[in-house]
């Protein structure tokens, strides 16, 4: 597991204007959160990535063949002429049913559960780097705040330069699945103009529309340019959004012990 520490240089902003400090205090929690949300989607991510889904051995699936075997056996019974093809398909499809529900029961994941969750944790920890990038926005725009912290902003588009473009396709797939991209001062999506592409995924002089893709560990969709771009769920992108959450908690002047984070 990774655990990104952070040491918080004091309790509580140093500053006459209290209002002032609750206010950029409260921008610096929500970073926090945003932080470890990634952090912790991130982690998800690896654990998931590296499970091993092994196929059964042959011990397990003699032992599935034969539950599926007595379930149908059982299944039979209630019919008046097991033997009629118009019941076949309806004895499996119960036969199914019965012994899927017992394995869930178990313990045992459907295969699409665990398929999707690389996805989902991909994209949980985009949305919360975008969203520290959303609020180091905001921090910026406030008054009296250090000038570094404009420079930590302008880090994270130079570590992500992909960020917005990939978030927003993720939370408009039902525009780009259609071929629709962005719309302009209040007009309605226009229509994609796909870029070249050319990655371990695909190769296309004439582009191609890719949505909720996974190239090993980054997680990438067709932007509303008609580009492809990546967001990497790495240790080296947490590590560059370390480096600005570190830096951008030094920059301020604090009163009180130092914190060590995250807690326990």
């Amino acid at each position: 597991m990774y655990i990104y520490e952070i040491v918080k240089p004091g309790t509580w902003l140093e500053s006459e204007d209290r209002e002032w400090s609750w206010e950029i205090e409260g921008i610096l929690r929500s970073l926090e959160g945003q932080f470890y949300e990634a952090n912790l989607a991130f982690n998800m991510f690896l654990h998931t990535l590296q499970r091993d889904r092994r196929p059964p051995s042959r011990e397990q699936w003699e032992a599935d063949a034969n539950r599926r075997s007595e379930i149908r056996r059982e299944i039979v019974q209630k019919y008046g002429n097991p033997y009629d093809h118009s019941v076949w398909d309806e004895i499996h499809l119960q036969t199914e049913i019965i012994f899927k529900r017992e394995q869930w029961q178990s313990g045992k994941l459907p295969r699409e559960f665990e398929h999707n969750q690389a996805f989902m944790h991909a994209r949980a920890f985009l949305y919360a780097l975008d969203s520290f990038d959303k609020f180091l926005r905001v921090l910026k725009n406030q008054p009296n705040v250090p000038e570094e912290i404009s420079g930590l902003h302008d880090e994270i588009g130079i570590s992500f330069p992909d960020l917005r473009g990939v978030r927003n396709t993720s939370q408009h797939m039902e525009d780009r699945s259609r071929g629709l991209g962005a719309g302009r001062r209040g007009l309605p999506p226009q229509p994609l103009e796909l870029q070249p592409i050319d990655n371990e995924l695909v190769k296309s002089e004439n582009g191609a529309l890719m949505l909720n893709c996974l190239n090993g560990t980054k997680y990438g969709n067709t932007m509303a340019d008609g580009h492809y771009g990546e967001v990497d769920v790495s240790p080296a992108s947490m590590e560059a959004l370390h480096s600005i959450f570190q830096r951008l908690l030094e920059a301020f002047s604090w009163k009180g012990p130092k914190v060590h984070l995250p807690s326990i």
